[in-house]
């Protein structure tokens, strides 16, 4: 049976709420029917910032902005597909804090205003992968491994570039994932806080033609992180404990800063994936569109596409992958794996509200 499904995601690049209808089976059917982004205003970004530095809820109202943002956009797309009965909604919210070692990982918004109008509401996609003796993260895999099959892939490779970026590795019918290295995230408060008027590398443009900071590349990559082997979770700003030597680096030169964040993010992913043979690099999220990022990583992997080059939205593959495992939950199908967050035993993700 194929069920309808909304499915919301707010990753930590903070730049809104992706969301997406998909048609599937839960297991090896799927079809996109409709996407659509909502940007978050400055205010809802700083706020979230705030709450992330502080790793406090300075403003108690914030799940409440948040929400009725996701009430607003998934009514906008709902009506926008009139015609369509949605079965299931699938709501993952805006990561705040993830902490494998604490097993907590939050996501915030306020489920009662969504279950005045939406019976059949899926969230917490996290917390029995955390309870379970699992990572919590990466939890997309499994829909990678479905987009795999249905472009009749065999060796494949998927990097998501968030605010962190994780990669799933599929060799034949085996999958493998972790986060790998930091994403869009700390360039994006680097510009954010050193050019007002800008907020992210777009295209490229900022650090195109850079130059490699050498013993900046070094620093970084020395860092313990680097060192762990197998599964493992990386939270957004993990790697903020380098932001003054960062600074210090760009009053230099911005544009070697971001080019040598660019090439250790590079590095890391080739060495995840130099194991596999001949893979097919698939390229998802925000960084895919990067071209300075992506000339650097096809210097090191030349099989290298976007995701959008083999008719996919790479902007949508996270929130049609939420879609995909509130299908999965509701007709309990286990959806993470030890090979992808360390997870124990088989489970699937979420709580039906």
């Amino acid at each position: 049976m194929e069920y309808i499904a909304l499915g919301c995601m707010s990753g930590t690049s903070l730049d809104g709420i992706d969301l997406s209808i998909i048609k599937s089976n839960g297991v090896d059917s799927y079809d996109e029917v409709d996407n659509y982004f909502q940007p978050y205003s400055k205010e809802i970004i700083l706020l979230i910032k705030n709450t992330i530095k502080a790793d406090s809820l300075l403003n108690p109202n914030l799940p409440t902005l948040i929400s009725n943002e996701y009430l607003k956009a998934i009514q906008f797309l709902m009506n926008r597909n009139k015609l369509l009965n949605i079965d299931i909604l699938g709501i993952h919210g805006q990561t705040i804090f993830h902490d494998e070692k604490l097993k907590i990982s939050l996501q915030i918004f306020d489920k009662k205003i969504f279950l005045l109008k939406h019976p059949l509401v899926i969230s917490n996609f996290r917390k029995n992968d955390l309870l379970n003796g699992g990572k919590g993260a990466p939890i997309i895999p499994i829909f990678h491994k479905l987009l795999s099959n249905k472009l009749n892939l065999k060796n494949s490779i998927f990097i998501n570039i968030g605010g962190v970026t994780n990669i799933t590795i599929i060799d034949d019918n085996n999958i493998s994932a972790c986060d790998v290295c930091f994403g869009n995230a700390l360039a994006n408060d680097l510009i954010s806080f050193l050019q007002k008027d800008l907020s992210f590398d777009k295209d490229g443009i900022l650090s195109h033609n850079g130059s490699l900071i050498k013993t900046l590349q070094q620093t970084l990559l020395s860092d313990n992180f680097f060192k762990i082997n197998g599964t493992k979770t990386l939270d957004r700003n993990y790697f903020h404990k380098y932001f003054d030597l960062l600074k210090s680096h760009s009053s230099a030169s911005l544009r070697n800063t971001l080019f040598t964040l660019w090439t250790i993010l590079a590095f890391a992913i080739h060495e995840k994936s130099k194991y596999l043979k001949n893979p097919q690099i698939i390229l998802c999220g925000g960084g895919r569109k990067n071209k300075t990022f992506k000339s650097i990583l096809s210097n090191l992997n030349p099989n290298i596409l976007n995701i959008d080059e083999l008719g996919l939205d790479g902007d949508f593959v996270e929130s049609q992958g939420i879609a995909y495992l509130a299908i999965r939950r509701f007709i309990e199908i286990d959806s993470t794996f030890h090979s992808t967050t360390g997870i124990n035993k088989k489970i699937y993700l979420g709580e039906i509200n």
